[in-house]
């Protein structure tokens, strides 16, 4: 999902969290719904050894697929289940709230991301199987098929990543013979 959309699920989400009267399970919601995605910049500076901290270039790169490795700590059904022990152990509510908030974060990436990508993603989101496969993102993911970025920040923030278009070849091949064809048919009027 874009981080604009994570963005405004976050906001709703922490709204409802906020109704409750606790602010420690509505700030939870927030940290584990959008700032969850921290772990993205810490790739980009320590694995991918990217140095442009711009937030256009960013945002760019991990919109065009260029990421080469996705260790990605954060966004692990392992690292989930370890808090959700702990959660349910110490009762505290900004925990919860990181709970309610990153499974939110994670189901909307397998719905959204799911299809930017031709391997597993619910593997995808297992660390022990990034770790198997050296967390490399053409091995996790396959080659990227994704549009180019806009170059408008908010556009990108809130569009993401977007496959191209599928073209059928069997109607692109019909497209092209019908056009060969009504080429040739104007042609030979034309020498008559």
């Amino acid at each position: 999902m874009s981080p604009g959309g994570h963005f405004v699920t976050t906001a709703l989400a922490c709204a409802v969290a906020a109704a409750t009267g606790s602010p420690a399970l509505a700030v939870g919601v927030a940290v584990g719904g959008f700032f969850i995605d921290v772990d993205h910049a810490v790739d980009y500076v320590l694995f991918d050894r990217q140095r442009d901290l711009r937030p256009a270039i960013f945002l760019r790169y991990y919109l065009e697929g260029r990421a080469q490795r996705l260790v990605l700590a954060l966004h692990s059904y392992e690292l989930f289940t370890v808090l959700a022990g702990l959660a349910w152990w110490l009762q505290a509510p900004w925990l919860v709230g990181y709970l309610i908030g990153g499974l939110m974060h994670l189901a909307l990436d397998i719905a959204f991301n799911g299809k930017l990508t031709p391997r597993s993603i619910w593997a995808f989101y297992s660390f022990v199987h990034r770790a198997r496969h050296g967390f490399s993102a053409r091995v996790l993911l396959g080659e990227p098929r994704r549009n180019p970025a806009s170059r408008h920040f908010w556009v990108d923030f809130f569009r993401g990543s977007a496959p191209p278009p599928v073209v059928d070849s069997a109607a692109k091949s019909c497209e092209s013979s019908w056009s060969k064809t009504n080429r040739s048919s104007a042609m030979s009027s034309t020498t008559r």
